[in-house]
């Protein structure tokens, strides 16, 4: 069988076994011709191998180990030749089961209070057909399962991986009632004993660790420093061993440290059986825990760890990974094979001990048996007289025991009397104690209420308070309008009595100047036409104006203008009527 038909077998079992809905260990062909038809395209088969499924045998159904040999010889050979190298198988391998696993997960995913995610299910499914085995099971039917040395295995780095101690004696106690380790059986015997009360984080976490040793054949990871080619220059790398290459898992970061990487050397050394790893002894003045990777070109990698336990790790994980690295198995499946085989040999060797133990025991067992008869015969006689003795010390024993028995319980009983005693007036203090302590409470119920009550008052008179305070406010902000109205409206009329005051002014000096002018009339004498030589009777005596009236005409009209004149006619149209005194 190819090697890349060995590694998928198993996956390849729960697809087959998906398919087979009646279980009866056999699918139609026309089922199988669009598995094989999937197969075909994702390892790049250049011809329709779908088509040969039709002429494969003279039925319409095939078992699995028929469907297998039919995949194996017309579609896996086109990937496969039976010599390559698992580093170049891999690819295909993971496509392979991944495509099994999404045809069979319907069947696989169904259980009781799943604890473990569906991704964490898929990983344990690839550890499980990496490490398991097909044989026969009831009614001659094929059935994969896990041996108990995988189980412990698996189980045993999943608990460390969780950062706890791992107990040999519970497993073994667990593992042995179960006679088959299916994969359903398998996740429930995690789920229910190693992963509850765990956190789920931690759990894909542990998974995600196992799922690298077993199934991405990680044999190391951790941070290394490698010295550039060209000055002596020492870069820290994290670096993942796998038996057929050494990776550098995050060179793709900053633009600076891929310069870096192209300075120090490639992300992808290929390894081979003939490349050769080299211990370095310290130096004073050089850097700790070197050592050199000399790879089939000849170019020498220097490398150096951390500390020395690191060192002899990393020594020791390129000597294996050298060793494999062109091997067409994978390291796991390797040693698994080695752990079976030991578990083999270790049950074939305590088998023939049992059974020659077995056969030793009955001779023993009879010389056993005559020596035991003359002992016992002996020992019953002494034992007699042993008991007799005893039995005197016995019951002189047991009369101190009862004295002393009696005088404890004389002394308890008046230690309990008095603890009555003592009991009861701590009751009745307890009892005043707690009476006072109601009172108190009541009382201070009631003082807690009165509050209440006060405080509820005290709230209504704040509210009528602040509706009174807004009304308040509301009132001081309409006085204080009309007040600003009131003020310029007082404004107003205080222009208006000025302008009217300056009115009143102007109109009494109208009035004056009136008067003043009806007195003037008045005491005009009238107009009389007189010769230009009158006669001296009619010429008489002139009389004498008063200086009063002179000087009283003269204060009225020797100054006045045009202006005083107009304003005495506003005053006297403004006022209608010219007041008298």
């Amino acid at each position: 069988m190819a090697t890349l038909a060995h590694l998928v077998a198993n996956s390849l079992w729960f697809a087959f076994d998906a398919l087979d809905q009646q279980k009866t260990g056999e699918v139609t062909k026309s089922k199988l011709k669009v598995l094989t038809q999937n197969v075909g395209v994702l390892l790049n088969v250049n011809r329709r191998v779908e088509n040969c499924i039709g002429e494969y045998l003279s039925c319409q159904q095939l078992n699995f180990e028929q469907y297998l040999y039919f995949l194996t010889h017309e579609v896996l050979v086109e990937a496969d030749d039976g010599s390559t190298p698992y580093g170049e198988l891999k690819k295909h391998h993971d496509t392979l089961e991944h495509t099994f696993w999404l045809l069979g997960r319907g069947t696989l995913l169904q259980r009781h209070f799943p604890v473990f995610s569906e991704d964490a299910v898929f990983k344990l499914f690839r550890i499980f057909c990496l490490l398991a085995d097909r044989s026969p099971a009831r009614k001659s039917l094929l059935e994969v399962t896990l041996n108990i040395v995988e189980v412990r295995e698996v189980t045993r780095h999943l608990i460390t991986s969780l950062g706890r101690e791992w107990d040999a004696r519970d497993f073994t106690q667990l593992a042995t009632s179960i006679l088959y380790f299916t994969f359903p059986v398998f996740l429930a015997f995690l789920e229910g004993r190693y992963a509850q009360d765990t956190e789920s984080a931690a759990l894909e976490r542990a998974v995600e660790e196992v799922y690298k040793k077993f199934v991405e054949q990680i044999l190391k990871q951790g941070k290394i420093y490698q010295r550039a080619w060209w000055a002596p220059i020492w870069v820290k790398r994290e670096i993942e061993l796998r038996p057929w290459a050494l990776i550098v898992s995050n060179h793709m970061v900053k633009a600076q440290s891929e310069a870096l990487a192209k300075a120090v050397g490639r992300t992808h050394i290929c390894l081979t059986p003939s490349a050769t790893v080299h211990n370095i002894p310290d130096e004073p003045g050089a850097r700790p825990c070197r050592f050199t990777l000399c790879l089939e070109s000849n170019k020498l990698v220097e490398l150096a760890a951390t500390d020395h336990r690191s060192k002899a790790e990393w020594l020791r994980a390129l000597d294996a990974a050298i060793h494999h690295s062109k091997q067409s198995l994978p390291y796991q499946a390797t040693m698994s094979a080695i752990r079976k085989n030991e578990y083999a040999e270790e049950e074939a060797r305590e088998t023939a001990e049992r059974i020659r133990r077995d056969s030793q025991a009955d001779i023993i067992e009879n010389t056993q048996a005559e020596l035991m008869a003359e002992k016992l015969a002996r020992a019953e006689a002494e034992a007699t007289a042993r008991e007799e003795a005893a039995a005197r010390q016995a019951e002189e024993k047991r009369v101190l025991e009862l004295q002393t028995l009696r005088r404890q319980l004389e002394t308890l009983l008046e230690e309990e009397t008095q603890a009555k005693r003592d009991e009861e007036i701590v009751r009745n203090l307890q009892a005043r104690v707690l009476s006072e302590e109601w009172e108190r409470r009541e009382e201070l119920e009631r003082l807690q209420a009165d509050q209440r009550r006060m405080l509820e008052e005290e709230t209504k008179k704040r509210q009528a308070f602040e509706l009174q305070q807004e009304e308040k406010d509301s009132q001081l902000r309409e006085a204080e309008k009309r007040l600003r109205k009131l003020e310029s409206e007082r404004l107003k009329l205080d222009h208006e009595l000025r302008s009217a005051r300056e009115k009143i002014i102007m109109s009494e000096r109208g009035k004056e100047l009136l008067e003043a002018r009806m007195k003037v009339k008045e005491r005009t004498p009238p107009v009389r036409t007189y010769s230009l030589r009158p006669i001296r009777k009619e010429r008489g005596t002139t009389p004498v104006r008063s200086s009063s009236f002179n000087s009283h005409a003269a204060r009225f009209f020797k100054f006045r203008s045009k202006t005083d004149d107009t304003n005495d006619n506003v005053s006297e149209n403004s006022n209608g009527t010219v007041e008298s005194n």
